[in-house]
């Protein structure tokens, strides 16, 4: 019966969005192509810094180096700490795979498990386009520093996403969202970002410091600070290929 009524509620949700439509929601679906631009050039690298707080518990920090391409494929290399440098993740499309150096094989992570200790789970990492897997609703309309904000609601198109929906405050000058909170089936809310900063990063305006904070525990939080971030001219489709890992 429980997943019976999160199918209702997933198809509610759907239907609702879909008769809401506005001129205004294709505005919204716009933006939501460039917030998806403003994320990561074609092909890059980048460096970053992820530091999990947990209450009770130590400080988790972790730097990596990354390569990628597009929002679905990219080699992760742990530069810090030394205990556990040169670990790799690797993300190819819905696949997630994790390889320990010294080991004969790398592991396929599993979608709900939590994303090297942060309050990341390895499906927000898997997450692909926002503009291909949400429909948009504008909620609300203001006028904000001389330009025009919009809080927007996004409907999963299918079940196949990690969320089923999410609110996003976006500026409509940048496309970089100030805010996105994250709903489960349920309609409760699970998680929420928020952009802290933005800079100048490979080439143009993008989201550069960012914190995840988990709402179903009190006082979890992840703080992503990306150092680093440049396009690269070409980037080889056999370094995505798990059966390469450590080569």
């Amino acid at each position: 019966m429980k997943t019976l009524n999160s199918v209702l509620t997933f198809v509610l949700l759907f239907v609702a969005s879909a008769q809401a439509q506005t001129p205004e929601d294709s505005t919204a679906q716009a933006l939501l192509v460039r917030l998806d631009d403003a994320r990561f050039p074609g092909a890059y690298e980048m460096s970053l810094m992820m530091e999990t707080q947990r209450p009770g518990r130590d400080p988790l920090v972790y730097e990596y180096d990354i390569v990628g391409i597009g929002e679905d494929k990219s080699l992760m290399t742990v530069t810090d700490p030394p205990r556990e440098r040169d670990k790799q993740i690797l993300l190819n499309g819905d696949n997630l795979w994790f390889y320990v150096p010294d080991v004969s094989r790398p592991v396929k992570l599993t979608r709900k498990a939590s994303f090297m200790g942060s309050v990341f789970s390895n499906e927000d990492v898997m997450n692909s386009t926002l503009a291909d897997d949400y429909l948009a609703h504008v909620i609300e309309r203001s006028e904000r520093n001389g330009g025009v904000h919009y809080i927007v609601e996004l409907t999963a198109r299918t079940r196949s996403v990690a969320y089923a929906k999410m609110i996003c405050g976006l500026d409509s000058a940048s496309a970089i969202p100030d805010t996105i909170t994250y709903f489960g089936l349920t309609g409760k809310a699970l998680k929420q970002e928020v952009v802290n900063e933005t800079a100048q990063l490979a080439g143009r305006e993008r989201p550069s410091v960012m914190t995840m904070y988990d709402f179903l525990e009190e006082g979890a939080f992840t703080k992503v600070e990306i150092r680093k971030l440049a396009e690269r001219e070409n980037v080889p489709e056999s370094m995505f290929d798990p059966t390469r890992l450590g080569n």
